[in-house]
């Protein structure tokens, strides 16, 4: 097992790094209406996070929204190389924030590290997802909130509605459920949503 998903993560790496200079342009107006439609409905804009997490930064589309928080420190971690170099240009020399290479799977930060760590479409790519939940859970500060994304067609993340059932927001988005929990994976979502 652990071998085929260290193999399933080098393929996905490599697919990420060769697909990182059109990557943006093909998939930014998608992660930025996700981004959009989860920053309503949670009123990111009131939130005042110290330290920010772009979990699976990828080419930086969401980071340089999260930029514009001045008073934050962002964050985005990646685990493609070439994901990464888009992502710089992207964002350019803007001082609040770093770009890491490293693996949500094996987050290289202290616990409790962000008041908001944002994961959009990333968690159906990981060989251990439930891991890499509870890790982006362990780093959340006390008072953090996870803004998390994830392909509803993903078979690896059915355990999630055996988790969290209701608290799933399964209508926001065509193509991704979103899961909006504090550091004890509590729904912070109290308005009503609407039904198809």
């Amino acid at each position: 097992m652990f071998v085929l998903a260290r193999r399933e993560k080098a393929r996905l790496r490599h697919l990420y790094d060769v697909t990182a200079s059109f990557y943006g342009p093909l998939y930014g107006p998608e992660q930025l209406r996700k981004f959009r439609a989860i920053s309503r409905l949670t009123l990111l804009k009131y939130l005042k996070p110290e330290t920010i997490l772009d979990a699976g930064c990828g080419a930086g589309v969401v980071t340089r929204r999260l930029c514009k928080r001045r008073n934050s420190l962002i964050v985005g971690i990646d685990f493609s190389e070439g994901m990464l170099r888009e992502a710089h240009k992207r964002i350019g020399g803007k001082r609040n924030v770093d770009l890491v290479l490293g693996d949500v799977e094996n987050l290289p930060f202290r616990p409790r590290a962000f008041d908001l760590i944002v994961s959009l479409t990333v968690l159906q790519n990981c060989p251990r997802p439930l891991k890499t939940l509870k890790l982006l859970l362990h780093a959340l500060s006390a008072r953090g909130i996870l803004v998390l994304s994830y392909l509803k067609r993903a078979a690896n993340t059915l355990f999630l509605k055996d988790l969290f059932g209701e608290r799933i927001i399964e209508y926001l988005d065509a193509t991704d459920n979103i899961l909006i929990v504090d550091s004890e994976g509590r729904s912070v979502f109290s308005g009503a949503l609407p039904k198809r």
